[in-house]
C-alpha cells in the first residue's frame, strides 16, 4: 500500500491545488532518525486513544512530535513528514488512519502553506510566473526545488527574540531560522522547464508553459 494521504490532503487545502496533481514517490520510515521514532512511537498510543474515543487529533498533538525545531533542521520536512505518517498509519490501520489523514492535512496546510510570501500568478502566452514577496533578505538564501506537482520552498530569515538577563533586564538578540514552505504548480505551467528570479525583496519562478501535446499525452 502507498502512503500519500498527507500531501493529497495538504493540495486539497492549497488555494492553488488542482486535478491532476501526482504524488511523490513512495518513502520507507526506516529513514527516519531515532529520536522521530521515539517520538512517533510514544504518539501513536495516544493518538489511538483520542481516535477512538471520536476525539481528533489536535495541532498541538502533531507541533508535539513536529515543533519548530523540526522545520528548521530538516532538509525536506515534507519527505520527513510522508516518512513519519506512514508510520502512524502502518500502526493505526483501517478507519483511525483515514481520520488520522484527515486532522494531519489540515496541519500540514496551515503549517507549510506559502501564504507568508504573498505568492501571485501571472501569465502570458510564453510562461507562468510565481511571485513571491520576501521577508528582508530572504531572496538571497531562497532555494527552489519542484517535485513532481509541488513548489518546495526553503530561505533562512533573520528573528529577535528577548532574553531575560541575569540582573533582570531583558535583552534582544538576533538569530537565524530556516523556514520551509510548500505550493502546487500553477495549472498549465511545465514543472520540468523553470527558472528562477530573485530581485530586492522578491523571488520569481518562471515556468514554461506545458504545450498541447504534453497536456494530451498525460491524459
Amino acid at each position: 500500500m502507498r502512503y500519500f494521504f498527507l500531501i493529497s490532503a495538504f493540495l486539497a487545502f492549497s488555494p492553488a491545488a488542482r486535478a491532476g496533481d501526482q504524488p511523490a514517490d513512495n518513502v520507507d520510515a526506516e529513514q527516519l532518525s531515532k529520536d522521530m521514532i521515539k517520538n512517533l512511537d510514544s504518539l501513536i498510543g495516544q493518538i489511538s486513544d483520542k481516535l477512538e474515543s471520536d476525539k481528533p487529533v489536535t495541532s498541538k498533538d502533531l507541533d508535539s512530535v513536529f515543533p519548530d525545531s523540526f522545520f528548521a533542521n530538516s532538509d525536506d520536512p515534507i519527505r520527513d513528514i510522508e516518512l513519519a505518517q506512514k508510520r502512524i498509519n502502518e500502526k493505526l490501520g483501517g478507519r483511525n488512519s483515514k481520520k488520522f489523514n484527515d486532522s494531519c492535512g489540515k496541519w500540514a496546510s496551515k503549517k507549510l502553506s506559502a501564504a507568508d510570501l504573498t505568492p501571485e500568478v501571472v501569465s502570458d502566452e510564453d510562461s507562468i510566473t510565481v511571485n513571491l514577496k520576501t521577508p528582508e533578505n530572504a531572496e538571497e538564501s531562497m532555494k527552489v526545488d519542484v517535485a513532481g506537482s509541488r513548489i518546495k520552498m526553503n530561505y533562512a530569515r533573520q528573528e529577535t527574540r528577548q532574553q531575560l538577563q541575569p540582573d533582570g533586564s531583558m535583552a534582544a538578540s538576533s538569530f537565524t531560522r530556516r523556514r520551509q514552505r510548500v505550493m502546487a504548480v500553477p495549472k498549465g505551467a511545465d514543472p520540468a522547464s523553470y527558472k528562477v528570479k530573485a530581485g530586492k525583496g522578491t523571488v520569481s519562478i518562471i515556468f514554461d508553459r506545458l504545450r498541447k501535446k504534453h497536456v494530451e499525452a498525460s491524459k
